[in-house]
């Protein structure tokens, strides 16, 4: 799977999608990023510290796949963004959603970069 070509079509499911990245199992960006235009809201070591701690939660949730099943995605809402962690096999995809875009929408979302990841085609 090219994951930059991952990223790009994330961005094109809404223009509300601010960062879309794809880092590995201890939280270093490997594609993608914040979209073009658009400045992080945090400085880049908070940033780097949040991507590593993304990966740890990762690594922590995989000790119930055996008894929960394995998680899909967890989505967050924070007061200046949304956030959707979505679990690769050894990669994780996260993707930030402006503060505007509701519950529903960041769903129809997630199951649009489910499809994406499973290799459907584009729900666009």
């Amino acid at each position: 799977m090219d994951l930059n070509k991952l990223c790009e079509q994330v961005f094109m499911l809404n223009d509300d999608i601010r960062y879309a990245g794809v880092i590995d199992s201890t939280g270093s960006l490997i594609a993608g990023g914040m979209r073009k235009g658009i400045d992080s809201i945090v400085s880049e070591t908070d940033e780097e510290l949040f991507l590593t701690q993304t990966a740890l939660r990762k690594s922590m949730r995989e000790r119930f796949d055996a008894s929960m099943g394995g998680a899909r995605f967890a989505y967050v809402e924070r007061e200046k963004m949304s956030i959707l962690t979505f679990y690769m096999a050894n990669k994780t995809l996260l993707v930030t959603l402006e503060p505007n875009v509701d519950s529903h929408t960041a769903i129809d979302i997630a199951d649009d970069t489910l499809e994406l990841l499973n290799g459907k085609s584009s729900p666009l």
